[in-house]
């Protein structure tokens, strides 16, 4: 209900507006001054003011400036609306208090029609303001900004974040089942699977944690997700520790027949932590969402306190994913929480306890980088700049926006921001304060987009832009080109120098270390190979004059090798000897370094050497039509997941897409058809995960690998994958129906194939099944037994 206060002095309001209040459901409480509407505000809530009529003119001033500044103790908002209602001899000095904080002036004498309309009007702004923030507790959420704080601490929360806490936390007495919240949070896009629905949970619960939030989002085994609020008071206490001392009776009889799998996940976390360097971030991943799950399973068997603990856990495994350089100390404490969680559930001897590495064994570098990329889009133009916000958004940036340049280059703030995305004008590219700016900021990484001539890509090398894109250019491309330079510049190189001279180690060892590179020291030509089998390095440095074997041998030997056939490899030599130089370039070197080192040139160089080595390494693992992975590379990324299925005992589904054209093929230009793949392509990567292969196998074929990912659920995964290919997708702008028939093969691991040739031959004997029953079908692999009995094909045609 709206809530108005109405202050009336000599001049009562006319009885037919006073009943029009009442009849639009306004509760209304009347004072008779200022001085007496103070102390109303400060005991009851109010939507509106309402004065009528003119008291002493000082009065309504000072009234105003009380309520607009929140003095007195108001606890009101500050942009609570004031209406004014004067009588026509009266209007000039009411509309003089219009300066004063009156947001509005009606005269007495406009009729009931219109007073109606306004009044209306100003009930339809009460609720939208009321809309734009709520609270629940110590949290404010702004439904059309998406921002949530708590404790006045912004959250900064995703989109899909914040409609899970608004509905959760809106509603905290009910349970939602996954495919309800789905349902409800994902209506019109492609839905999340559950496993990514658990990531995101995760997520939120993270940051509600790192805010200092007791409450949190709790999985309710076999029912949902709900809104866990932290127990208070004495009562709630003593049942949450009588919890911990002893289930409850109903869920005994379960806790004991599933208890050894909590245990084990317990035993699987701490197997993580300890060699937490080493392992893949698919087990790390692994390892939190065991503490998620602990968190919310263990509040269901009565383990308050357990609970609380998991969830701690969950938090600090979270943190330290985010970590680009691991504390061992930070180690031993999760560690030491993970036994007191075992302790706490009876399993003090499910294991023996883990103890950590010694701290001073080397540990294998974290290459990639762990916290959200933040990066900075500088253009005139509003709507392109929230387009590329947008689709920035989308692959998990950070976007900072800015439309006015000079103000941008005054405000910026050059640490942690990644990257720059600058659109500018031709004739911005010769403005000295850009240009100077620019010389200035060595380190940052700009992506320069103008209107393309020789002269303006001239320009922009000069101003030290890394790419340079003509107008016009889509948002989806650009960001596709940032996330490319993003991830060069988050891996760091690993060198491997092999050479005899302390002195020129140290030198080489302070050259590199500003660059960040990982550096591996080899003294002695006979410890080389076992220098670089274990750090793998990505570019080496080979002195000509080693002992035992000289760096032309080992060059030799490298270019002899397949797996190192490409390396980038530099020679140092003593002094500049034409025959050297030539034997080295006949040896397979990329380059020759020359005593005494010219610092600045060899970083130059190795720079140069590592950018090309990248680009290579990406041509030969990216299809050149459509950006996906192409069949070589899609296959040792498929090994790699068939080896943890098997290891982990996850299901692994594979997908074999066969896409068929509808129409006639002499209809389809073949600059038609290429615009096509390149779209299929791009759909297909919208509508699947971050960690789920995606390959282009053949011309018309593409493989999709989901771990983690059953049969059951991958099929009604497929049939949004086929509805956003055939349909187009309703969220996305220039979307369109594509005319193609989608024929699709399914094998799962293991129940159609125990490795990887195995799966794509069940998954490819299925396609072709498809194909022969009409095409445009799902068709799931058959059991091994039938297989073995099925002829024998080519499982890539």
């Amino acid at each position: 209900m709206v809530c108005a206060l109405l202050i009336e002095n000599n001049n009562p309001l006319p009885a037919n507006w006073r009943k029009t209040l009442t009849t639009e459901g306004i509760s209304l409480k009347v004072v008779s001054s200022p001085a007496t509407a103070i102390k109303s505000l400060q005991a009851t809530s109010t939507d509106f003011i309402v004065i009528s009529g003119l008291p002493a003119l000082v009065d309504i001033h000072q009234f105003c400036q009380q309520v607009r500044q929140a003095e007195a103790g108001l606890k009101v908002r500050n942009d609570l609306p004031i209406l004014l209602v004067a009588a026509p001899e009266d209007y000039d000095a009411a509309i003089a208090l219009l300066d004063a904080g009156v947001d509005d002036v009606w005269l007495q004498s406009i009729s009931s029609t219109e007073f109606l309309s306004r009044l209306r009007a100003v009930i339809r702004r009460l609720r939208s303001l009321q809309a734009d923030q709520f609270r629940r507790g110590d949290f404010i959420l702004q439904p059309r900004s998406r921002q949530a704080w708590f404790g006045g601490i912004n959250l900064n929360l995703r989109a899909e974040e914040y409609e899970l806490l608004e509905l959760l936390i809106s509603s905290p007495d009910r349970v939602f089942s996954e495919s309800i919240l789905l349902r409800l949070i994902w209506p019109q896009a492609v839905a999340p699977n559950p496993l990514q629905l658990s990531e995101i949970v995760t997520e939120l619960n993270y940051k509600l944690a790192v805010a200092g939030s007791p409450e949190s989002l709790e999985l309710l085994y076999g029912l949902g997700w709900h809104w866990r609020s932290q127990p208070s008071g004495p009562e709630s206490n003593s049942s949450s520790s009588n919890g911990d001392a002893s289930l409850m009776p109903n869920h005994q009889s379960i806790w004991e027949r599933y208890r050894h799998e909590y245990w084990q996940r317990l035993d699987e976390i701490a197997l993580t932590l300890t060699g937490w360097d080493q392992m893949p971030a698919l087990k790390r991943t692994e390892a939190y969402r065991h503490a998620q799950t602990l968190a919310g399973a263990l509040g269901s068997f009565g383990f308050e306190q357990g609970s609380q603990s998991a969830r701690i856990l969950a938090v600090g495994l979270h943190a330290l994913e985010l970590e680009p350089q691991v504390n061992p100390a930070t180690l031993t404490t999760i560690l030491e929480q993970v036994q007191q969680l075992r302790v706490l559930l009876g399993a003090a001897e499910a294991i023996s306890p883990v103890q950590l590495p010694s701290a001073m064994a080397p540990a294998v570098p974290r290459k990639a980088q762990q916290r959200p990329y933040q990066i900075e889009v500088w253009s005139r133009d509003r709507c392109w700049v929230e387009t590329v916000a947008t689709q920035a958004n989308l692959r998990g940036l950070r976007v900072t926006t800015r439309i006015d340049l000079d103000s941008a280059i005054a405000v910026f703030e050059p640490q942690g921001v990644d990257l720059l995305i600058l659109d500018v004008e031709p004739q911005q590219l010769t403005d000295l304060q850009l240009v100077n700016w620019l010389q200035i900021q060595p380190s940052l990484s700009v992506l320069l987009i103008s209107d393309d001539s020789l002269n303006n890509r001239v320009q922009a090398a000069r101003m030290g832009s890394q790419r340079f894109f003509p107008k016009p250019i889509s948002a989806e491309v650009l960001i596709d080109q940032a996330v490319t330079v993003l991830e060069a510049q988050a891996t760091p190189a690993t060198v491997l120098i092999a050479d005899d001279d302390p002195a020129v180690l140290s030198y080489l060892q302070q050259l590199f270390h500003p660059w960040g590179w990982q550096l591996t020291v080899c003294q002695r030509g006979e410890q080389f190979w076992e220098a670089l089998t274990s750090s793998q390095p990505d570019l080496i440095l080979l002195d000509a004059t080693l002992p035992d074997y000289n760096g032309l041998d080992l060059c030799r030997v490298l270019r002899s090798d397949r797996y190192w056939l490409n390396q980038p490899i530099l020679i140092l030599a003593e002094r500049h000897d034409a025959d050297l130089v030539q034997q080295a370039f006949r040896y397979g070197a990329d380059d020759v370094i020359t005593k005494p080192i010219v610092g600045a040139e060899l970083v130059a160089r190795i720079h140069n050497r590592l950018d090309k080595y990248r680009q290579l390494q990406r041509l030969t693992a990216t299809d050149h039509l459509t950006g996906l992975v192409n069949q070589r590379r899609g296959r040792e990324v498929l090994s790699l997941l068939a080896g943890l299925a098997q290891r982990y005992r996850q299901p692994l589904t594979l997908i074999l897409l066969q896409i068929t054209p509808t129409a006639e093929p002499e209809a389809l230009a073949s600059a038609v058809q290429m615009e096509q793949m390149i779209e299929l392509a791009n759909r297909l990567q919208r509508c699947c995960r971050r960690e789920d292969v995606v390959a282009r196998w053949t011309d018309q074929q593409f493989v999709l690998g989901f771990y983690g990912m059953d049969c059951d659920f991958a099929i009604q995964r497929l049939e949004q994958v086929r509805s956003l290919l055939q349909e187009g997708d309703a969220s996305a702008k220039r979307s369109r129906p594509l005319p193609i028939q989608i024929s699709v093969g399914i094998a799962e691991f293991p129940l159609h194939g125990t490795d990887l040739s195995s799966l794509i031959e069940a998954a490819s004997h299925s396609l072709r099944q498809a194909i022969a029953l009409g095409g445009d079908r799902i068709r799931v692999a058959e059991s091994r037994t039938t297989l073995r009995n099925a002829p024998s094909f080519d499982p890539l045609a």
